[in-house]
């Protein structure tokens, strides 16, 4: 599949820090709409159960209210970018993108959609653009052409795949991550399973306590936290540690965790999880 795309440009109003899911959202007519699909470069809105197209350049991705079962993965995935023009009257640079990829999911999937999300001194930016309907365990080919006016920094992009508007694919999950929403999938497709734990979709590293780094010990914490609906840490506490030292390092990492909420009949619940953390002392300098 090549599609090759006028300038797709939108502003990316709000971007959370957590995995998946996420939902990518239109503003339109100062409402906020999902964006259920997109059709020769454009996003196709749900106005009270119905599409229509959309025209409004603001996005955002948001939490997900619904659980889709699923999961893309692209083994091939090449990114180039290169120099078109210079437009004289605004001395304004043009760049050509063209991302070349191939996708697979675990299962089948219908009104799929690409969202390549830049960053840049400007702010965060998106495109995006119609991907063709993936077939469970099947391989698809696709390349991309867009025209921007910033250019693409290595590092500074993210890329999102969805489905219906539920986000299956984030550049920056993590591996046991992708291994833990592959292994929800199959319990749900299965049948074996209709209810899900809260998994942790963004960790940030307890810092190790200074008066400790003599002592070369490693901490052991495990914290029971409360987490929304969308997942947030609303409240944690400690239920056990090695040393107490740890604990206050430990609670200011897990309040900073994400996750993607607990899932019951494929609606989200607000849980309570408790979540194991190895804090290790720095390494000695050299």
């Amino acid at each position: 599949m090549i599609v090759r795309l006028l300038p797709v440009l939108g502003l990316l109003a709000i971007a959370p820090h957590a995995s998946a899911q996420n939902a990518f959202v239109a503003y339109e007519d100062g409402q906020v709409r999902l964006v259920k699909e997109v059709r020769n470069g454009h996003p196709e809105i749900d106005v009270d159960g119905k599409l229509q197209r959309g025209y409004g350049g603001r996005f955002a991705l948001m939490k997900t209210p619904f659980y889709l079962p699923g999961l893309v993965t692209l083994p091939k995935f090449i990114v180039k970018s290169h120099h078109l023009e210079m437009i004289q009257s605004g001395a304004r640079l043009n760049y050509e993108l063209r991302i070349e990829g191939r996708a697979i999911a675990d299962v089948t999937l219908k009104h799929c959609f690409f969202v390549l999300e830049l960053t840049s001194w400007r702010g965060s930016n998106v495109v995006f653009a119609e991907l063709p309907d993936l077939e469970a365990g099947k391989e698809k080919d696709f390349e991309l052409y867009f025209t921007l006016q910033i250019p693409l920094e290595e590092g500074k992009y993210r890329v999102h795949v969805f489905s219906d508007g539920a986000e299956l694919l984030n550049s920056r999950m993590p591996a046991a991550y992708l291994a833990t929403q592959r292994q929800k999938t199959d319990d749900y497709l299965s049948g074996r399973k209709t209810e899900f734990a809260a998994v942790p979709a963004h960790m940030v590293r307890a810092v190790y306590p200074a008066g400790l780094s003599a002592n070369v010990l490693e901490g052991q914490v495990k914290v029971s936290c409360r987490i929304n609906l969308r997942g947030q840490v609303v409240s944690a506490e400690v239920v056990e540690c090695s040393h107490p030292a740890f604990s206050e390092p430990a609670l200011a990492a897990v309040r900073q965790w994400e996750f993607d909420p607990a899932v019951k009949d494929r609606q989200l619940m607000e849980s309570t999880e408790v979540v194991s953390l190895r804090i290790k002392p720095p390494e000695p300098k050299r």
